[in-house]
């Protein structure tokens, strides 16, 4: 098993990190939509008053992480 996630990673540390990055994001994209339907709003508000408007954050967070991963493929093809 952690051969294939090393072979999905392509052996990077680099890119694993941007995969944990962009899960954390997606999450947080759908943590509201996902708080509402289990019936909690005040979850939104906690999350909100810690770390702001959470469907903006994790859009950050997924920008972030496509750029990164982008960045370290093309650093990857110019090695080999």
């Amino acid at each position: 098993m952690l051969a294939r996630l090393k072979a999905i990673c392509l052996n990077s540390v680099t890119i694993a990190w941007s995969y944990c990055v962009a899960l954390a994001g997606a999450m947080a994209s759908v943590i509201d939509d996902l708080a509402d339907t289990l019936g909690d709003p005040a979850v939104k508000d906690q999350i909100g008053a810690a770390i702001g408007d959470v469907k903006t954050t994790g859009r950050i967070l997924l920008v972030i992480s496509v750029v990164t991963i982008i960045a370290r493929l093309r650093t990857l093809r110019r090695s080999t």
